[in-house]
């Protein structure tokens, strides 16, 4: 039977806990603790999570804004990434690679914040409509398609690395 989600026990994460986990649960247990924090601290408001997120020890942070990036770009693509709220994330994400010391994803990362950046006038309009079928097509006016290919090439590799930061460093998920 699987646990229930959110699990409570991630309502506080410490080095230890993370440390227990195995490499394909880390960076889910981050996710719960967000998800936990936004519904106990703010009712489930997520205009809270920016801040939730601005409040978490550096390496959760990065566990949590890479997540994001993994679990949209490997269900849509960075141009999925960019035109969610996720997106805000960004240049989080890019930081949080470089902490963890994730080179590939980072120069990755940057490719997609550079070709999102030099596209932003074009795919302004299919944003800004925020519908379903603006989003389908915005797919036609993107290059991002080939920076998902980079990331595709990477495998899985960010669960291994999540794993190995808790290990390494705890301290950078001292609360």
């Amino acid at each position: 039977m699987p646990a229930p989600w959110p699990d409570k026990r991630f309502r506080q994460i410490t080095p230890e806990l993370l440390a227990s986990l195995s490499a394909d649960e880390v960076g889910d247990a981050v996710v719960q603790h967000v998800h936990l924090r936004v519904v106990t601290d703010f009712g489930g408001d997520w205009e809270h999570e920016p801040e939730v997120v601005r409040t978490l020890a550096p390496g959760a942070r990065a566990i949590y804004t890479t997540w994001l990036v993994d679990a949209e770009v490997n269900n849509g693509g960075f141009n999925q990434f960019f035109f969610n709220p996720s997106g805000q994330y960004a240049g989080e994400a890019l930081a949080g690679y470089e902490l963890l010391g994730a080179e590939d994803y980072a120069a990755v990362m940057r490719a997609a914040i550079a070709t999102a950046e030099i596209e932003r006038e074009r795919l302004a309009p299919f944003y800004e409509a925020g519908t379903a079928e603006a989003f389908s097509a915005s797919y036609r006016h993107t290059e991002l398609g080939e920076v998902d290919q980079r990331y595709y090439a990477l495998g899985d590799q960010i669960y291994n690395v999540w794993a190995g930061i808790v290990r390494a460093r705890p301290e950078l998920f001292a609360p």
